[in-house]
């Protein structure tokens, strides 16, 4: 028998559950526990959760893994309260508000085919790293076209690394597609937040230490795979939305159904994601956290602002529901109405300090210049009602609703009696954060492209570190899979972890009478690509390369 611990930071709770690895759906629960968040210094709240599960050291011993799903990369990317960031940007200023100040554009250029045009100089690059040194903490690189070769970004990387000691953080390491100001941006939020990343790492292995468990840690990503916390120091933006990510992966687990629409309701806003055939359905763009489009793989996801803790207030005659979140009455807020006061005053869910709560409502009734009672059934009412209106984007899918969060079955529980929609609300609902948590898997996902040569003649590989020229597609397509097949095993590797599986999806796009076609490639399991004669398909535009490799925990580990 072999446990693991699942802990979620949500935006009012910290929830940690320990499960059983030997048991599927929700009987995998052996113990689950709640603690307020503390969002100034999470490692409290984190420290709080795991001492409310009462481990014995017998359960201890038997921890396999514990796996986090945190809110700090995404809270301290929408406060503005990353670290202060260096950019040096190669071939020229991208367009668009950049997500620092301190940037300098310094000489180089490599064409959309990845051709070197004009090589950076080293002592221009020097300058510019010693004018921005005594105003930053970390640097960010990002060049014209650098994923089709990185090469520029790479030496400039080497300069910054032979003058200083700061992180350095690269576009290309981030991002695999073109698009100059998001993968600048992107980089330059990495940069940002490894600092904080950094200190949130040695707070949790001290808490871990505390409390004698040795177990590997991982921390959810945003597109609800997980990561050991070391490799998530380096690339700390991986974790952005990893809570919402988190709770669909819960959600998905506790219900066991294949297709869903998934709403997880926190203190401040509701998350709303799909599943397909049990898989996370991801953003094609990546995310916009705060003011910044950021190019990661992370879930699609419909935020509003309605949570337990949003402010009911009355706004020219009419009620009004978040998105400010409140500190509720029942939990000693003063004068303050949520929706979990609500429920308080009419016993659906009560936790906390009911008087406080029904004293706060009959004031706000007051003001509204009726009975506390209609009042009450008034935001009884603009809560479902925006409960439902926001699910309605969603109809044409047809799926049934699953609804987690603390909130979630008191809530959507009215809204159904309300609107009769197709609701499922599983059994520890309130903790599916930390069971996705628990429940997520490691893997990695690397892509390369292949395209025509300049002037049509031959075939680039643009991979992940590298470009290569080839004069045949066969051999183009071959070195493609293989050193993306390299780097993401490496990447599982360098955590520890041996390769549970690696996948490959490889494919050919053509161009038909102004009709884009593709044609897949078989990929055996060894990385060998079988080449079949492709000369109807139309003019060949380029070769998509993915590669998934899955890690799983040695043994001894």
């Amino acid at each position: 028998m072999s446990y693991v611990v699942g802990i979620d930071t949500g935006g009012t709770y910290t929830d940690a559950v320990l499960l059983d690895t030997e048991i599927q759906g929700a009987d995998c629960i052996k113990r689950k526990a709640k603690a307020i968040t503390t969002h100034e210094q999470l490692e409290i709240g984190i420290r709080n959760s795991i001492v409310s599960l009462g481990l014995s050291k017998s359960d201890i011993s038997k921890i396999e893994k514990v796996v986090l799903s945190t809110t700090l990369a995404t809270n301290a990317t929408v406060e503005g309260k990353i670290g202060r960031i260096g950019l040096l940007m190669i071939g020229g200023v991208p367009v668009g508000k950049l997500a620092t100040n301190e940037c300098i554009a310094v000489e180089g250029k490599v064409n959309i085919k990845g051709r070197i045009i004009r090589d950076i100089d080293k002592e221009e690059v020097k300058r510019a790293v010693k004018k921005l040194l005594p105003r930053v903490e970390s640097f960010a690189v990002s060049g014209q076209a650098s994923v089709r070769n990185p090469i520029l970004e790479q030496r400039v990387k080497a300069v910054i690394k032979s003058i200083c000691d700061l992180p350095v953080v690269c576009g290309h390491e981030l991002v695999s597609e073109l698009g100059y100001l998001e993968r600048t941006n992107t980089a330059v939020v990495n940069a940002g937040l490894l600092p904080i990343i950094d200190n949130f790492v040695k707070a949790i292995k001290t808490i871990l230490d505390e409390q004698k468990i040795g177990a590997p840690v991982f921390v959810v990503k945003g597109d609800g795979t997980i990561a050991k916390i070391d490799a998530i120091r380096n690339t700390p933006i991986d974790t952005v939305l990893s809570g919402p990510a988190a709770s669909i992966i819960g959600a998905i687990n506790l219900t066991g159904i294949k297709n869903a629409v998934v709403a997880d309701m926190g203190g401040t806003t509701t998350d709303i994601g799909i599943v397909r055939n049990k898989r996370v359905e991801l953003s094609k763009d990546g995310a916009v956290v705060g003011d910044w489009q950021i190019r990661i793989r992370s879930a699609q996801l419909y935020t509003y602002g309605l949570g337990g803790d949003s402010a009911v207030k009355i706004d020219d005659g009419k009620i009004e529901i978040g998105p400010e979140r409140l500190l509720p009455s029942c939990r000693g807020g003063k004068h303050n109405v949520t929706p979990t006061d609500v429920l308080h005053y009419t016993g659906e869910f009560v936790a906390w300090d009911r008087v406080n709560a029904v004293e706060a409502i009959r004031e706000q009734a007051a003001l509204a210049e009726t009975t506390t009672d209609e009042y009450v059934e008034q935001v009884r009412d603009a809560i479902v009602d925006k409960i439902y209106n926001n699910l309605k984007r969603f109809r044409r899918i047809k799926f049934p609703i699953s609804a987690i969060g603390a909130p979630a079955e008191s809530w959507y529980r009215i809204a159904q009696k309300k609107y009769n929609f197709n609701l499922v609300v599983p059994e520890h609902y309130e903790v599916a954060n930390a069971v996705g948590a628990a429940t997520s898997g490691v893997s990695v996902e690397i892509e390369a492209v292949i395209r025509l040569g300049e002037d049509r003649g031959g075939y680039l590989v643009h991979a992940v570190n590298e470009r290569f020229e080839f004069d045949e597609l066969e051999d183009a397509l071959q070195k493609g899979v293989d050193v993306t097949k390299e780097y993401a095993v490496r990447l599982i590797r360098e955590q520890n972890l041996e390769i549970s599986y690696i996948r490959y999806e490889c494919r050919n796009m053509y161009l038909d009478d102004d009709r884009i076609m593709y044609k897949e490639l078989i990929v055996k399991e060894d990385g060998t690509v079988i080449s079949e004669e492709d000369s109807d398909y139309g003019k060949y535009l380029e070769t998509q390369i993915k590669v998934l490799v899955g890690g799983k925990i040695f043994a001894n580990a």
